[in-house]
């Protein structure tokens, strides 16, 4: 039997609606009906008595990987609930944030006094991406996103670091957030966000990557703030988007209609593009969180000490899958990077119409790490997209 409960804060009318293992506080019942059934069901996955961080799901094999801290150790779930070892690092290592890049790798954040360098992880095994910006050490690397351009961006908050509060003589002097060219080496690293948060954690793109969020963990903010990415990959702005009224805000997710996904004290906090609060999901501590399972589908939470996981009825923004159009004065091609598990290439040739969009019977031929598909020029028009199967 359903229970609901009418709450006023702050002049909001909240509708707490107690679920079967899961209580969900809504904001605005409009927006939250288009992405939980409030009749869906919280699994717990796993109870691992220690600080849970980074979740990011691998689709190429349908499994979750995430931190175990404590044990200095990334740990494989496979759904339902068999964890293993994943990779056991060297001692002092502590990976934090983690993400896949457009090619399915693994970049991770690698805090820890043995650690301080944003990592490529292949194999079993860590290979250092980057360790220094302009010949200076970081404090404590924490998140990481990669954009669709390849450039991967990532915070140092200074967590588990053990070098001490800044200026240190070898390292940045403040915590800052970075945007780093894997392509071009260390040379290529540099401070996007020098002023402005005091403690920089977890960040996530829009979908269309036009805009930027970071979460600041510090304890006397508990904000996320928004910033407009330019086509150089400049920022400007800064503003705080939303407010997380419990706890701080730690690791934060896009969904792919635009909305906040973020840790909070007390659940997962959900809040529309235009940052106002749509709802909580509100059953105890969350460190982290990410989208994952079929679709995309499954929002998957980390906190301490269980991983858990619920249905959702909207899909998270994977791995970003761009597709480029090429002419030559010939023919035609349309490319994407390879591999790209769980989306098809789809057509029309009226794309305002969401009716029109098929999947293309074209069969991709993969080259050099791309699948490229050879189109022959006609006089109509024809549009192309990537979308989760």
């Amino acid at each position: 039997m359903k229970r609901f409960k009418l709450l006023l804060f702050s002049g909001i009318l909240l509708l707490t609606h107690l679920a079967r293992g899961v209580t969900f506080q809504i904001a605005d019942p409009v927006e939250f009906g288009k992405i939980i059934n409030t009749n869906a069901v919280l699994t717990t996955n796993a109870t691992i008595n220690t600080w849970l961080e980074g979740p990011v799901w691998i689709p190429n094999g349908g499994y979750l990987l995430f931190c175990d801290q404590n044990n200095n150790r990334l740990k494989k779930l496979v759904p339902p609930g068999t964890v293993t070892d994943y990779l056991v690092p060297p001692a002092n290592t502590l990976i934090n944030g983690t993400m896949l890049d457009a090619q399915e790798r693994l970049i991770a954040a690698e805090a820890g006094g043995a650690g301080l360098q944003i990592v490529i992880i292949t194999n079993g095994a860590a290979t250092s991406l980057c360790s220094t910006c302009n010949g200076l050490k970081f404090y404590s690397p924490n998140d990481v996103v990669v954009k669709s351009d390849g450039t991967i961006w990532f915070t140092d908050p200074g967590y588990n670091g053990g070098i001490g509060s800044p200026p240190q003589a070898g390292f940045q002097a403040g915590y800052y957030v970075y945007r780093f060219n894997p392509t071009n080496g260390n040379a290529s690293c540099v401070p996007v966000i020098t002023n402005g948060l005091i403690r920089p954690n977890g960040l996530c793109f829009s979908p269309d990557e036009s805009k930027l969020y970071v979460a600041d963990s510090d304890t006397t903010r508990h904000d996320i703030h928004v910033y407009s990415v330019s086509a150089s990959n400049t920022l400007s702005g800064g503003a705080v988007f939303a407010t997380v009224t419990n706890g701080i805000p730690d690791g934060i997710r896009c969904d792919i209609d635009g909305r906040i996904w973020s840790s909070g004290g007390d659940g997962a906090y959900i809040f529309a593009s235009d940052g106002h609060f749509v709802g909580k999901i509100k059953f105890g501590l969350v460190v982290n969180l990410c989208f994952g399972g079929p679709q995309y589908r499954t929002l998957y939470i980390v906190g301490q000490p269980v991983v858990t996981s619920i249905p959702v009825l909207v899909a998270g923004t994977p791995a970003i899958k761009t597709v480029k159009i090429h002419s030559d004065g010939g023919a035609i091609t349309v490319s994407w990077n390879a591999p790209s598990t769980g989306f098809v290439l789809q057509e029309s040739d009226a794309p305002e119409s969401p009716e029109s969009w098929t999947n293309s019977s074209v069969t991709p031929v993969m080259t050099n790490g791309t699948n490229v598909v050879s189109l022959d020029p006609t006089n109509s028009a024809r549009f192309f997209r990537l979308r989760l199967n």
